[in-house]
């Protein structure tokens, strides 16, 4: 028998799983409670989990959502329905204006500012969401592969898709 020690728990396992590279970690022998030895038991190691500071990340590839916001829009951009806020940014299919450049998004389908929330029928008259462009970026490669059994036809194929990442600077009339 071969004996592992992982955080202060030692436990016992068989030389035919020491061979094969198996390893019981955490695992005790059923003989220390009067059972035979070849069946084991699974100990729970509990540790303190470690207490991380959340920190606000200003480089992150995604934008982070951290609490319930004050003000927010659910606007319709790029052929998705998104829910914006100010200060932060996002990435969406390619939209054709230039990076720098500044654009309003008239398409608000919904608006919650002062803890009223205001839902359009389909959008919002005289509400406009402002925003800049920062960059036109792509998206992560996608690997499109066909095949035809038996026919000897194997075709791969990748795509990338072109994104546009902006920063909402105002949420208002």
């Amino acid at each position: 028998m071969m004996m592992l020690s992982v955080q202060g728990v030692v436990a016992q396992q068989p030389a035919r799983h020491a061979a094969k590279g198996v390893a019981h970690v955490g695992a005790v022998p059923m003989a220390a409670f009067g059972r035979p030895k070849n069946q084991f038991v699974q100990n729970v190691v509990r540790c303190k989990a470690a207490e991380v500071e959340s920190t606000p990340v200003t480089n992150s590839p995604n934008p982070s959502y951290e609490g319930v916001a004050d003000t927010y829009a659910v606007v319709d951009i790029g052929g998705h329905q998104l829910i914006v806020e100010e200060g932060r940014w996002y990435s969406v299919n390619r939209l054709e204006a230039e990076p720098g450049s500044k654009i309003q998004l008239g398409r608000v389908l919904a608006l919650k500012s002062a803890g009223e929330f205001k839902v359009g029928k389909p959008y919002l008259e005289g509400i406009t969401v402002e925003a800049e462009i920062m960059e036109e970026m792509k998206g992560p490669k996608v690997t499109v592969y066909k095949m035809k059994p038996k026919k000897h036809y194997r075709r791969t194929n990748g795509h990338r898709q072109p994104l546009t990442k902006f920063l909402v600077t105002k949420i208002g009339q």
